[in-house]
Parts: C-alpha cells; sequence; structure tokens
C-alpha cells in the first residue's frame, strides 16, 4: 500500500489538516501540528510526501 494522493487544508488562524488516499483506497485525515506554525508544517509535509 501506498500514499498515491494527500490534500492539505489550512484553516485559520492556525490548524492544518492533512487527507491521505493510498492505493488500495483507503482515505485517512490527520492533524500535523506545531502550535501556531501551520505554514512550516503545511513545507514540512509536502516535502515528506514528494
Amino acid at each position: 500500500m501506498r500514499i498515491t494522493e494527500y490534500e492539505l487544508f489550512e484553516v485559520p488562524p492556525r490548524w492544518l489538516f492533512l487527507k491521505l488516499t493510498t492505493s488500495d483506497g483507503t482515505v485517512g485525515w490527520g492533524e500535523p501540528v506545531v502550535e501556531g506554525r501551520a505554514k512550516t508544517v503545511r513545507t514540512a509535509v509536502e516535502e515528506l510526501l514528494d
């Protein structure tokens, strides 16, 4: 099973949600968090998943 797609949703003022889809169609949601650093976390997630 591999991650085939991801989407990041930034919700002001400081939240970030992550939606992952895998090769078998499983979809999951998470919240990668570093308090007050949504843009930093977004960059880290994108770098790790690309």
